[in-house]
């Protein structure tokens, strides 16, 4: 090889050589920056929302933060909410007939489908009875029996009428009598309409709770295989700390307990998870229960549904019909665990044991 050419061979690899070197410098530094998210914690829908944004481009996280904080109280206030004049809820309950946005319709016809498929154990026309116990405000209380039985009929997801047109409007009409209550999936709705959101910026990455519902977006960034870590809250501790942790792919993510909002009175403690068959809150063989699926309406409305009918064939056979999974704790720490969540749930506390199921 003359010297001309080992020259020219010696000059291509040196150039190579710096190619490769500042692509991997350009993967490692957008590595640390995503390994540097940008997080928020404020409130919304009336509970502790936290936010946390995996992106290259800090200003496109930033702008992340405030537009899930407007997705989420916009909806809590122009849509869910049965307190605020004017909303879709309000007017729903006001009128008994009223159009309403493409979100709350969405929600209202997953809210009918998973009613239909539970008989009836979740439904959202509880609102009658839910607004009599205020259970998680400052007017809870205990109603008489009089009253409960004066609500009781109200309650009939089956009276409520979907009513799409293909202009683009959404008509939905219940019953005079009647009064719904979206604050069972309100959570879970936000945690769709954000997801919803994300899917047209350049996030990465998010993981954004709103409440007892989670969403966890696109690749985690921390660890090579993309994967969730998402703390499962214990039931039996009232200062946030954790029983275990659930590592999944992206989902999102419900928990409903009888710890969450709870009247004391006459010596007892009264949940907020009413049973729509009795009035009352419900008597469960739990003591909390979490659904993993990839709506969180839909994990919102399961969790309510499976917490009332405990650990049971029945809400087994609800999880298989959205394909999703489940964690259920009972009174004494024992835990149960649906097919697809086994293995990826990590105890972090004594006080619980995985039950295997023998069957």
């Amino acid at each position: 090889m003359s010297d001309k050419k080992k020259k020219l061979v010696t000059v291509i690899a040196v150039i190579t050589l710096a190619v490769l070197l500042i692509v991997v410098a350009m993967i490692l530094r957008n590595k640390n920056k995503l390994e540097n998210p940008v997080k928020n914690t404020t409130i919304g829908m009336g509970t502790i929302v936290e936010q946390t944004f995996f992106s290259t481009d800090k200003a496109a996280a930033k702008k992340a933060v405030t537009d899930t904080t407007d997705i989420i109280n916009k909806l809590d206030v122009s849509r869910l909410s049965w307190r605020e004049k004017g909303s879709d809820v309000w007017n729903i309950n006001s009128e008994h007939s009223a159009y309403v946005d493409t979100s709350t319709f969405q929600c209202i016809e997953q809210c009918f489908d998973v009613s239909s498929k539970c008989n009836g154990v979740f439904d959202i026309t509880v609102g009658k009875l839910s607004t009599l116990w205020n259970i998680g405000t400052e007017d809870a209380r205990i109603p008489s029996d009089e009253e409960i039985d004066e609500a009781l009929p109200t309650i009939n997801y089956k009276r409520i009428v979907l009513l799409p047109d293909d202009k683009g409007s959404y008509l939905i009409e219940t019953g005079e009598d009647q009064m719904l209550d979206l604050g069972a999936v309100g959570k879970g709705l936000a945690c769709d309409r954000i997801r919803l959101y994300l899917e047209t910026t350049d996030i990465k990455g998010a993981i954004v709770s709103v409440g007892g519902s989670v969403l966890a977006y696109g690749k985690n960034p921390v660890y090579k295989d993309g994967t969730w870590n998402i703390g499962i809250r214990d039931p039996f501790m009232n200062d946030g700390r954790i029983m275990g942790i659930l590592n999944c792919e992206p989902c999102c993510v419900s928990t409903s307990g009888d710890y969450e909002k709870v009247l004391e009175a006459d010596g007892k403690k009264y949940h907020h998870i009413l049973d729509p068959r009795t009035g009352y809150p419900a008597v469960s063989n739990v003591t909390s229960v979490t659904v993993i699926a990839q709506s969180g309406t839909i994990t919102d409305a399961l969790s309510t549904a499976c917490f009332i009918l405990g650990y049971s064939d029945a809400s087994l056979e609800l999880l298989k019909e959205y394909d999703a999974e489940a964690i259920f704790i009972d009174k004494e720490g024992r835990v149960y665990l649906t097919p697809g969540v086994e293995g990826k749930l990590t105890i972090t506390s004594g006080a619980f044991t995985i039950i295997k199921d023998e069957s």
